[in-house]
């Protein structure tokens, strides 16, 4: 037996034409389910709505504000303790470094620029070897495995970008 319309009938606020109720109401007598479906509804019909207590309003933004405080409290806690322990972890890797400071910052220094002078070195000799790179490695390459590579970084930079918009979007509401 096919329920559906009679019970969207039922359940719609809609007045029926005199055919649909003629069929309603024998479809009624014949089904029990559907016979029960009316009774709950006409119950649920005549049950008055509940209207908050007083005061309800006026509580629930008390509450909400103190769990926004709490929140605010946490996070707080969150970041100095990250902070601390940054802070901490830097201060303890580097403190070999700031103990040869202290004692000989001429040497520091020495060290220093020799280290700045190799890095420049290498530097040099990368955009040497770059540049060499850049005339051979093109024609070793087919055009279509970097259109590929071309693609897949524009889809991820895509992806990257979408994804920081979810991760910053404000929450509305509670």
């Amino acid at each position: 037996m096919n329920h559906r319309p009679f019970e969207d009938w039922l359940l719609a606020d809609e007045p029926l034409n005199a055919q649909q109720t003629h069929e309603l109401q024998a479809h009624l007598q014949a089904c029990r389910d559907c016979a029960a479906l009316a009774e709950v509804n006409l119950a649920l019909k005549s049950v008055r709505a509940a209207s908050p207590a007083d005061g309800f309003s006026a509580r629930f933004q008390v509450r909400l504000e103190a769990q926004k405080k709490v929140l605010r409290l946490r996070n707080v806690t969150g970041f100095s303790l990250l902070a601390l322990s940054a802070v901490s972890t830097l201060v303890w890797l580097s403190w070999p470094l700031l103990t040869a400071a202290f004692e000989s910052p001429v040497s520091l220094l020495a060290s220093w620029l020799s280290a700045l002078v190799a890095f420049w070195a290498s530097l040099q000799a990368m955009g040497q070897v770059s540049t060499l790179l850049l005339r051979v490695f093109p024609d070793l390459i087919p055009a279509y495995v970097w259109l590929a590579i071309l693609l897949a970084g524009g889809g991820w930079s895509v992806v990257w970008v979408f994804s920081l918009i979810k991760i910053t979007k404000k929450q509305q509401g509670v």
